[in-house]
């Protein structure tokens, strides 16, 4: 029997995973609600929405094996390779690798750095090496797509020395979806435009501009936690105010990081929620901090797409990716509103809705990391 790819895709606010062989053979999509987990199985052509509880979320690979089972599909002893999205700042992770003990140290020291995306890998890392030695591992680099951004973009304004000895970079988050849009720009198009923003919202955001197919900025930076408000992240703040919170504040540094990754952005903003379909039903209701919420967040991207035309010179293609882009033609709107200037409408043929596919690019990822 030929060989399985699993791929695990941890977010912020959601888990995927999937099967493949040469196509995809099954997968699962779970998300967090306010009232608890939603799920939906794909096999083939057909989906079926499933009650997920928290056992499940916590454990999503050996869910989707149990389920590749049931349906025979495939057994555990079938794969081979699991390949798991990766979200670290620092050079080391801007390859995809095999997860092996270095890797796992390395991964280990970097979770203070970006502890929203690293603790839930490697607590997944835990589960999964349990199952098998035969099974390689192969870490997923969410950042490589920026690896050779230009280096004024990966700058920040401090002594050089310092970043060079920590590392302190713009390495840019959510470049599995960027590859994966650009190819699907590619079959759309026949041919990619000179001039192109994607806008990845979903609970982590990440707006992203590139020339000529490759990245010249992007918003997020050294972690995840920069660039517009999120549902739960805080985005851009000035240090200052960082710094002021540190010493008048009250907050250690541990408090203040719960805070900015979890207790911030449009859940800080509205004092209800950090789900953007839940914030426009509040709005429509009267809601007057999720309708500021939803302000703030769709005038940021606003302002990324601004900024990110003037740097490309211009726009051709405006790109809304991800749960929120693809689903919401209300945040699309709002964000497009004010941008004629650009030639931008939300009807205008230079902005596209294009669905990303993070799992089929980290399988195709996945055969050409060297493992078993």
């Amino acid at each position: 029997m030929d060989k399985k790819i699993l791929v695990i895709n941890i977010g912020s606010a959601s888990k995927k995973c999937g099967l493949y062989s040469e196509s995809e053979l099954c997968s699962v999509h779970m998300e967090k609600t306010s009232d608890g987990y939603i799920g939906t199985i794909k096999v083939g052509d057909n989906k079926e929405d499933v009650q997920i509880i928290q056992t499940d979320y916590d454990d999503v690979g050996a869910y989707l094996m149990r389920v590749a089972g049931e349906k025979n599909i495939a057994q555990i002893s079938d794969v081979n390779k699991i390949g798991l999205r990766v979200v670290a700042p620092g050079a080391f992770f801007q390859e995809d690798k095999i997860i092996d003990d270095n890797y796992i140290q390395a991964l280990t020291l970097a979770q203070e750095m970006a502890p929203l995306h690293i603790t839930p890998v490697l607590e997944e890392l835990n589960k999964i090496k349990m199952w098998s030695d035969d099974i390689s591992l192969l870490g997923i680099s969410d950042s490589v797509f920026y690896k050779d951004m230009p280096t004024e973009a990966k700058l920040y304004g401090l002594p050089k020395e310092l970043a060079e000895e920590h590392g302190i970079y713009r390495y840019g988050y959510h470049g599995i979806s960027m590859s994966s849009v650009l190819d699907k720009i590619k079959e759309l198009k026949g041919d990619v435009p000179e001039k192109i923003i994607i806008c990845h919202l979903g609970s982590g955001s990440t707006v992203t501009a590139l020339k000529n197919g490759q990245p010249v900025d992007t918003s997020m930076g050294f972690t995840p936690l920069e660039g517009v408000p999120m549902g739960s992240r805080v985005g851009n703040i000035d240090a200052g105010a960082v710094l002021y919170l540190l010493k008048k504040g009250g907050l250690d540094a541990s408090t203040l990081e719960e805070m900015l990754y979890k207790k911030s952005g449009l859940l800080g903003l509205s004092g209800k929620t950090p789900f953007v379909k839940e914030l426009i039903d509040l709005e429509k209701a009267g809601d007057i901090g999720a309708g500021e919420a939803l302000t703030v967040f769709t005038r940021a991207v606003k302002k990324y797409i601004g900024a990110y035309s003037a740097i490309l010179g211009g726009l051709d293609l405006l790109v809304f990716t991800a749960t929120i882009g693809e689903r919401s033609e209300y945040i699309r709107a709002k964000i497009c509103s004010g941008l004629e200037h650009l030639n931008i409408s939300l009807d205008s043929p230079k902005v596209v809705v294009i669905p990303t596919n993070e799992m089929a690019e980290m399988a195709k990822r996945a055969i050409y990391t060297s493992g078993n």
